[in-house]
């Protein structure tokens, strides 16, 4: 992988990390299995 591909994989994984948070701690528990959807599949690319 490339590092700015990487780098951009790095940062969107720290954004989905940081928004599921926050959907946990205010009870968005719909928005957060999306997150961890979304968190997933880019986790598997890797």
């Amino acid at each position: 992988m490339a590092m700015p591909q990487r780098d951009d994989t790095i940062e969107a994984i720290k954004r989905l990390d940081a928004l599921l948070e926050y959907a946990f701690m205010h009870g968005g528990e719909e928005e957060a299995a999306r997150l961890r959807e979304e968190l997933r599949k880019l986790t598997d690319e890797v």
